[in-house]
């Protein structure tokens, strides 16, 4: 739909059919909303607590719409339609089931090779996404197509004279490797190789103590800027 960018959000939120996530404390809504027979996702911070919201916001919804940008050109990337307004935006829907929700599949091994494929060209174009150990992030769709979703962690690949920022993006891409392994560990065990099972059982110092930053952001963020840890 080539005019998405001329609808307010207020009438993108009259016309939400689904609730994929119900936002408060400091979780977005995530709707689907259909206009006409048209689908697009809104992933809306309006509905985060206030302080959270007006704060945090505009700076979650620019990260995720930057990534969104720079991955336009790949299958299995929800495009970029609108930022309705600086704590929202407005993205392609792509049909499909979250991994953790899916039973069994026959085509198990030549999904997680697509899959694959699929993150080595999200970390090509200098995104690393950071937050696939949630099975929701990971979608089986039409044709048993992978997809990726919601980019609010992601990190980005520095330039080339910033020899630091490079080498933490190739850790937090090896970091989405093993979380990779482990979907594949949860759902279909027995296609892991003996590879796949070394570096399950690896876990660098970095990736401990990125977890431990981002579980540390999140929970100060939410007790200074949610009402519900009040």
């Amino acid at each position: 739909m080539d005019n998405w960018c001329e609808i307010s959000h207020d009438r993108l939120r009259q016309h939400a059919t689904r609730s994929y996530r119900q936002g408060g404390g400091s979780r977005p809504d995530v709707l689907l909303i259909d206009i006409d027979g048209r689908k697009a996702v809104l992933k809306d911070h309006n509905a985060c607590d206030q302080g959270f919201g007006q704060l945090l916001g505009p700076l979650l919804v620019s990260r995720e719409a930057k990534a969104l940008r720079r991955l336009d050109q790949i299958a299995g990337i929800p495009k970029l339609y609108a930022t309705p307004n600086s704590r929202s935006l407005l993205m392609e829907h792509l049909p499909g089931e979250p991994l953790g929700q899916f039973g069994d599949n026959p085509a198990w091994e030549q999904f997680f090779i697509d899959f694959e494929r699929l993150l080595r060209e999200v970390h090509a174009s200098g995104v690393a996404h950071c937050d696939l150990r949630s099975p929701e992030n990971a979608l089986i769709c039409e044709s048993n197509q992978p997809a990726i979703v919601d980019f609010v962690s992601c990190v980005f690949r520095g330039r080339r004279w910033n020899i630091i920022s490079r080498w933490l993006f190739e850790q937090f891409s090896r970091a989405d490797r093993g979380a990779l392994i482990k979907l594949k560990k949860g759902v279909a065990p027995d296609l892991l190789t003996p590879e796949e099972e070394r570096l399950l059982h690896e876990q660098t110092m970095l990736e401990c103590a990125a977890r431990w930053v981002g579980a540390s952001f999140r929970n100060v963020s939410r007790w200074l800027l949610t009402k519900s840890a009040k």
